[in-house]
C-alpha cells in the first residue's frame, strides 16, 4: 500500500506560516517536492523506514519491524508525520534563506538607512528553531554513537 503526501501539504504551510490562500509564498508543487525531499533525506536518520517510488508515493519499508500500527492504520505513522513536516519546512527554509542571502544588505546616505540584515537573522533563528525541533524527535546521525561488535580470535 502506498500514499501521497500531499494531504501534509497544509500542516507545512501552517509551520511555514504561509496561512493567506490570496497571497500563498509557496506553490502546492514546491510544497510536495519538499516533502518528497524530506522523506527521502529522512531515510538515513530513519533506516530507510519508509521508501518514495518514481510517482512520487510513500510506501512502507517491509523489512522494517519498528511500526506501532499496522498499515490499514495509515502508512505513514501519525508520530512520523510531524517530523517529516519539520524536515520539509527545514528544506524550504535553508533554500529561502540561500536565495535571500544575496539580497540581504544595508546602506546608508546623509538621510536615509536602510537595512534588511534583521530578516535574515529571523529567518536563521526560525531555521534554528526547526532544527532543534528536528533534533528533539530524532538524533543526527553524527550524534549516534557507533554500535559494538565482539571479534574472538582462537589461540592454536
Amino acid at each position: 500500500m502506498s500514499v501521497n503526501v500531499d494531504y501534509l501539504i497544509e500542516p507545512l504551510r501552517l509551520t511555514l506560516g504561509d496561512l493567506n490562500p490570496d497571497s500563498y509564498r509557496y506553490m502546492d508543487e514546491w510544497l510536495m517536492t519538499a516533502l518528497i525531499a524530506s522523506v527521502r533525506s529522512l531515510a538515513r536518520r530513519w533506516s530507510s523506514k519508509y521508501f518514495i517510488s518514481d510517482t512520487g508515493t510513500v510506501e512502507r519499508n517491509a523489512d522494517f519491524a519498528d511500526f506501532e500500527f499496522d498499515e490499514a492504520s495509515g502508512v505513514i505513522q501519525e508520530k512520523d508525520e510531524r517530523i517529516i513536516v519539520v524536515n520539509a519546512a527545514i528544506i524550504i527554509l535553508i533554500g529561502s534563506l540561500e536565495n535571500a542571502a544575496w539580497n540581504l544588505g544595508s546602506w546608508r546616505d546623509s538621510e536615509i538607512a536602510y537595512s534588511n540584515i534583521e530578516t535574515g537573522r529571523a529567518k536563521k533563528d526560525i531555521l534554528d528553531r526547526l532544527t532543534n525541533e528536528l533534533d528533539s524527535y530524532l538524533k543526527s546521525p553524527a550524534k549516534r554513537l557507533v554500535g559494538s561488535s565482539k571479534v574472538t580470535f582462537e589461540v592454536d
